[in-house]
């Protein structure tokens, strides 16, 4: 294609439809009113040949073209924007919004401290989270998110990542309940009622993959999705949690939960919270800046108790 007849302001829109799958909160997020990027779209879809976008329930869903271009789209805008912009990243002036694609854990151990910094050292910067349970990888390639924090397996080449927190999981339960002052047998243990953290809804966790390797079952009467709710139904019940040790010294003193070591700590699969991002992005000074900072809120976590 010609680039000479195309205004390559129309890519602005097409990406940002592509990061937000909505048409108004994309003109927002580039100063363009809702009427001028829907005109902005048909004239790119004029060009192009193609949709791009399906209006659907879940708002604008890509075309399998509009896929295929939206990297090699955000890469070239980004490398311009890169070459246009000054080398270095002022945060105390600077204008950026980042998007971090993490999960239940992190938004209660991380995020608080996070934004308070950023508050202090860089207050023109954004941040949007967003829930990326399976989907990192995917929406980091469609520039739906600039990070995903969470726990990770194989993460693919293509991806640059740092470990940033491990943790160990540890058994609460509320001040009163019948094994507080008792051993927690693994009889015990399988005799109680337990209560599970499943973001998917499924009653099983590793918890559950360990004792099936041994044969055995516990009782699980309750399943919710998030960390953040269970610590109150756990006060309320005689049921025993499973949670990070980081998530305990949260929301324990709280709730007047006790601490107890676990049975099964977890495998690393589970309980290390990894930092990932696209290769692209590595020497983008803003990127690393914001690098810095989630290493830096992490490092200055206070130490949970023993």
């Amino acid at each position: 294609m010609n680039l000479a007849g195309i205004d390559l302001n129309l890519l602005l829109v097409f990406d940002a439809i592509m990061r937000e799958r909505h048409v108004t909160r994309a003109g927002d997020l580039i100063g363009l009113s809702q009427p001028a990027v829907s005109n902005a779209l048909n004239r790119l879809r004029h060009h192009l040949k193609d949709d791009l976008f399906i209006r659907s329930s879940k708002g604008m869903r890509p075309t399998a073209r509009a896929l295929e271009l939206s990297g090699p789209i955000r890469a070239s805008l980004e490398n311009l924007a890169e070459a246009l912009e000054p080398v270095s990243f002022d945060p105390q002036t600077a204008r950026h919004s980042f998007a971090i694609g993490t999960n239940d854990y992190c938004v209660s151990t991380i995020i608080p401290d996070l934004v308070a910094r950023i508050e202090q050292e860089a207050p023109g910067v954004n941040l949007r989270l967003m829930s990326s349970a399976g989907r990192t990888f995917e929406m980091l390639d469609s520039q739906q998110i600039d990070f995903g924090v969470s726990t990770f397996g194989v993460i693919p080449d293509r991806f640059e990542s740092r470990l940033l927190l491990e943790d160990e999981y540890v058994l609460v339960h509320r001040n009163g309940h019948p094994l507080a002052n008792q051993e927690i047998t693994l009889d015990r243990y399988l005799a109680a009622r337990h209560l599970v953290v499943s973001p998917s809804g499924q009653a099983e966790g590793f918890v559950d993959e360990a004792l099936t390797k041994e044969g055995l079952t516990r009782q699980v009467a309750m399943v919710v999705n998030s960390f953040a709710s269970a610590p109150a139904i756990v006060a309320q019940s005689d049921l025993l949690l499973a949670v990070p040790r980081h998530i305990a010294h949260i929301f324990c003193p709280k709730y007047d939960l006790i601490i107890r070591p676990s049975l099964y700590p977890g495998p690393p699969e589970y309980s290390s919270i990894t930092l990932v991002w696209h290769s692209r992005l590595s020497h983008h000074p803003a990127y690393a800046w914001m690098r810095e900072m989630l290493q830096g809120t992490v490092t200055n976590l206070p130490a949970p108790q023993s």
